[in-house]
Parts: C-alpha cells; sequence; structure tokens
C-alpha cells in the first residue's frame, strides 16, 4: 500500500508521451487512492464530531452546517467540475457520513441497551 505522499508524487509526473493510456490510467489509480484516503479520513473527523455531539446531546443532523459545507466547497471549486456536480457529491459524500455517524452512535446506544 503506498503512502499519501507516494500516491501525490505520481500526480506530479505528467507523462512523458501525453498518449501514453495506461499512464494516464495510472494517474487515475493514483488519485482515487487519494481520494479514498482522504474520504475515510475526513469519516474519522466527522465521526469525532459525532462523539462530542453525542457527548453534549446535539442532534446528529444540522442542516445549516451541511450548506455551509456545500457553499464552501462550491466556492472553492476551480473546475472543470460544475458547481451543481459538485454540490451532488459532496451532499452523497455528507450522507454517508451521516449514515456512518448515525449506526456508530445508534448502534452503541442499541448495544448498551440490551446488556450488551
Amino acid at each position: 500500500m503506498t503512502t499519501l505522499r507516494e500516491q501525490l508524487a505520481i500526480l506530479e509526473r505528467v507523462p512523458e508521451d501525453r498518449d501514453d493510456l495506461s499512464a494516464w490510467r495510472a494517474r487515475i489509480d493514483a488519485v482515487d487512492q487519494i481520494i479514498l484516503t482522504l474520504l475515510n479520513r475526513r469519516s474519522d473527523c466527522a465521526n469525532e464530531i459525532g462523539r462530542i455531539k453525542k457527548a453534549l446531546d446535539m442532534p446528529v443532523y444540522v442542516p445549516r452546517r451541511e450548506e455551509e459545507v456545500l457553499r464552501n466547497v462550491m466556492k472553492h471549486n476551480p473546475g472543470p467540475l460544475p458547481d451543481t456536480a459538485v454540490r451532488r457529491l459532496f451532499e452523497r459524500i455528507i450522507d454517508e457520513t451521516r449514515s456512518l455517524e448515525r449506526h456508530r452512535y445508534q448502534d452503541k446506544e442499541n448495544n448498551n441497551e440490551s446488556g450488551a
């Protein structure tokens, strides 16, 4: 398994032969691994936020914060993806993260209630 630093280094090297399909596919594979690494790190952060919210008896879902996140990513979107696509992608990321957060803390509650 390559490190994030190694994956980023791959992206710095533009293929000498710009028509080398395998080199471009290797770059896509590196990008995919970076995205996966970052999504999992994002999920870790969100789970910590969920833990804190649980301790403070706060709701998991805060629509105002979600809109803030969406505005922020669209504001920093350099393209070529249009803002509408970025919004849909991040809505999905947020939804999956919230689902993970909900399962993690609801499952713990259910296990505690059943004496597990």
